[in-house]
């Protein structure tokens, strides 16, 4: 299915199709999502978490080929409510604060692109490594059939079939780990479960693998003009109470104040999970936008506290992607939903 997608957008785009999706929807705003950069072959296991850099920089000159307007992330917001946008106006965003964020910011910096990273706080006060995301990629380097955990800590101590099925036995460590309240405990673990998997630690996170930027480098990031924004404390957003929710943000934003003196206004869902009561809230503590994982272009209809983005990936082709900056996808996606709606 996948070759023949490929083989109609290249057709598409040879009859002229792609230039007339993009003059249709040169007034909708589009916002590109990536997260982190490949630094060895992280990419291979994990292709919507982690690209490498090479493939941004093929979609960056499409972005220039295409001669869309890429804009920050306020002057999209602010043309989006003045309903002055008219030349397929581009946002680049980045989840989570990965360190390998650095690699991509020179390319970003030679097209002259602007850029939000929106970052989660909590590592701050522990270490850098993003715990699930290492495990994960700890237990598929793995070579052992099966590993018994002694001693390492009562939440985790256990049998773990590793070889039959990796994904499982990654859970199982994640949820396990989940019960221990303390980041920074959860993270000293990771040498020691490495070890046990017959992996060397360091050599395994070597060059800001699985690693978020530390204080020094976001001030340093925010020095260079990048955004820098809100993504939760915790990455994770409560929807049971108001007060909940607004302990995440309001311990996040005084983490980015404090560490780069601007005032951020702007909000990125975790995982792109939200409730119905979480723009309403959000309102409430003074959030302007906020962004989802919810495909699609944005014009003066959608919500600015529910924007919708394109998650980018390593997976995808380069006809797949410039198909979607010029439009073509978003028209597919308008006449799957009026076709659903004429058979509903």
């Amino acid at each position: 299915m996948g070759w023949f997608r490929r083989t109609l957008f290249h057709a598409l785009k040879l009859v002229g199709g792609f230039a007339v999706a993009q003059h249709l929807t040169r007034k909708q705003l589009r916002i590109l999502c990536y997260h982190g950069f490949s630094v060895t072959d992280e990419h291979l296991l994990s292709p919507y978490v982690f690209m490498r850099p090479q493939t941004f920089e093929r979609r960056m000159r499409t972005l220039r080929k295409r001669a869309v307007a890429v804009i920050s992330l306020d002057e999209a917001v602010a043309r989006l409510r003045q309903g002055r946008l008219g030349q397929a106006e581009t946002v680049i965003t980045l989840d989570d604060g990965w360190e390998s964020n650095l690699s991509v910011i020179p390319i970003l910096r030679s097209y002259g692109y602007p850029a939000c990273i929106y970052i989660t706080t909590e590592h701050l006060s522990a270490t850098t490594e993003a715990f699930n995301v290492t495990v994960v990629h700890l237990v598929h380097a793995s070579r052992k059939e099966r590993v018994a955990l002694r001693n390492l800590h009562p939440q985790l101590d256990d049998e773990y079939p590793i070889a039959a099925d990796p994904p499982a036995a990654a859970a199982a460590l994640i949820a396990a780990a989940g019960r221990i309240r303390s980041l920074a405990e959860r993270q000293r673990l990771l040498a020691p479960l490495a070890q046990a998997l017959g992996i060397d630690y360091g050599e395994f996170i070597r060059g800001g693998r699985f690693q978020f930027l530390s204080a020094p480098q976001i001030r340093e990031v925010a020095g260079q003009g990048i955004g820098i924004q809100l993504h939760t404390h915790t990455h994770c957003l409560p929807a049971e109470t108001f007060d909940a929710m607004a302990d995440e943000i309001r311990e996040n934003r005084s983490a980015i104040r404090e560490l780069t003196g601007i005032e951020p206004l702007h909000f990125c869902y975790p995982s792109g999970e939200y409730s119905a009561h979480h723009p309403e809230w959000l309102s409430r503590l003074g959030i302007v936008s906020a962004t989802t994982c919810d495909p699609g272009f944005n014009d003066t209809h959608v919500p600015l506290l529910l924007l919708k983005r394109y998650l980018d990936s390593e997976s995808v082709s380069d006809i797949e992607f410039e198909a979607e900056i010029a439009g073509v996808r978003e028209l597919l996606r308008r006449m799957r939903r009026g076709l659903r709606a004429l058979l509903s």
